[in-house]
């Protein structure tokens, strides 16, 4: 089965072997994602892949067990109803049978009438003779006459009623077997449609599966975009770090070349400024002992400001 294959193509039967196809194909595609971005991109991916085959190969092994159970059942209920229609068929048959029996009984019974109607005349007949003739022995014989045809009118009546009886009772049996079948296809039609159901529950899954691995393949696909959008801002950010780092290095070399530039070190600023601060601590010093020596009236005494400039200068 193609990897590429359309969302019809699965509406149809998916057997374990075309599992086994997408479990290939999906291997192909993640051996080229690793050659091109790296196995780090299809770790976390790989293991529900691998999870969604799994389901999908258990789903496609119960889907042929059944439908297999469900051949077999159609198998079944097709011969049930081959049964039924054979059984119809006998029926027709039986109830064929029995018109005729009932109109062949009918029509012998109708022979019978007539046979006894005749026989009835001729006794009158004979009766009415035998009267004429006074003959006595003749009158005795008669009513033995009309006895064996009525045993034998009764005998084959009753011979017909038992016919009649077991053809009811074939009948009854065939009745209740038919019956019997009947059940038995509503159950089998109820547990395919039940089979059907569940046929196209799988059906759903596998499809549901389907379109989680199209949200895997896009997944994958979106990494990929996202992986080459990062290359180039790598690409990007390695470019300007270079001319960065030659700016900074052109930067470096002027100001080695600049006569104007600094040329103390932290070591020596700190040192000056201590120094600094160490010679105003003693010109404050300096000026407060020529406070105390200084005369208490002089005639032109310089001005601060210019008392100041001298101690700098001396100090200087």
């Amino acid at each position: 089965m193609p990897f590429n294959e359309s969302m019809e193509d699965y509406e149809s039967e998916v057997s374990v072997i075309d599992v086994y196809d997408i479990a290939s194909e999906i291997g192909k595609e993640f051996e080229k994602i690793i050659d091109c971005y790296g196995s780090e991109a299809v770790t976390g991916l790989m293991p529900k892949v691998i999870t969604a085959l799994e389901h999908l190969e258990v789903l496609a092994t119960k889907n042929e067990r059944e439908n297999s159970n469900v051949q077999d059942l159609e198998a079944k209920i097709l011969k049930l109803e081959s049964d039924k229609l054979e059984k119809a068929e006998d029926r027709l048959r039986y109830e064929r049978e029995l018109e005729l029996i009932e109109e062949h009984w009918k029509k012998e019974t109708q022979d019978l009438e007539s046979v006894v109607n005749t026989l009835q005349d001729e006794n009158r007949k004979l009766k009415n003779a035998l009267a004429a003739k006074q003959d006595l022995p003749a009158q005795q014989m008669a009513p033995e006459v009309d006895i064996a045809a009525l045993q034998r009118l009764r005998g084959m009546v009753d011979q017909l009623r038992d016919n009649l009886r077991k053809a009811d009772r074939e009948i009854s049996s065939k009745n209740s077997e038919i019956d019997e079948l009947s059940s038995q296809v509503k159950r089998m039609t109820n547990l395919k449609k039940e089979m059907s159901r569940k046929q196209r529950l799988m059906q759903f899954q596998v499809r549901g599966l389907v379109d989680e691995r199209a949200d895997f393949l896009a997944q994958i696909q979106d990494l990929s975009h996202a992986n080459i959008a990062l290359r180039e801002q790598l690409g990007e950010a390695v470019q300007e770090n270079a001319l960065l780092f030659n700016a900074c290095k052109d930067n470096c070399t002027e100001a080695q070349e600049d006569p104007n530039r600094p040329r103390f070190t932290t070591a020596e600023l700190k040192e000056i400024l201590h120094e600094r601060n160490n010679l105003k601590a003693r010109v404050s010093d300096l000026e407060d002992e020529l406070e105390t020596f200084r005369p208490k009236q002089e005639p032109e005494s310089p001005s601060e400001p210019e008392a100041m400039e001298d101690m700098e200068v001396c100090t200087s």
